[in-house]
């Protein structure tokens, strides 16, 4: 059976974030299993899902603290899943604004242009916090 603290402890997260349509789960018998939707973010035209876990629920935590401190929460899947995965997202899922990129970008090497990533992330700029 699923932890129902966990199981708060996501939601809770999610609706802080205000991006309640990126959060999935699955309900088999009595246990319920949270992926962030990150469909297109780090290959162009896939379906993507990042497993979010009691152990990674930090990580969950910490993405949304840090996107708060920019004004920036609708970003969590990506953040989170950039980070579990230490890569960054694919340049046509990049935001635009510096703040944003810098957090992605510490995720992980710069991306080479290719099929699964066709495009270069756009030039940062400046936003007013």
């Amino acid at each position: 059976m699923t932890d129902p603290a966990f199981v708060h402890q996501v939601l809770d997260v999610f609706a802080r974030a205000e991006c309640h349509t990126e959060l999935l789960w699955h309900v088999r018998d009595e246990s319920i299993t949270f992926h962030a939707n990150v469909s297109d973010v780090f290959a162009w035209g896939s379906a993507d899902a990042e497993e979010i876990t009691p152990e990674r629920l930090p990580v969950l935590e910490q993405a949304l603290t840090d996107l708060q401190e920019i004004n920036s929460p609708e970003y969590l899947p990506e953040l989170y899943a950039a980070r579990i995965r230490g890569m960054r997202p694919q340049g046509a899922a990049y935001p635009d604004d510096a703040p944003t990129q810098a957090l992605l970008d510490a995720c992980g090497p710069e991306r080479t242009l290719g099929l699964g990533n066709p495009k270069r992330p756009p030039v940062p700029k400046e936003v007013a916090q």
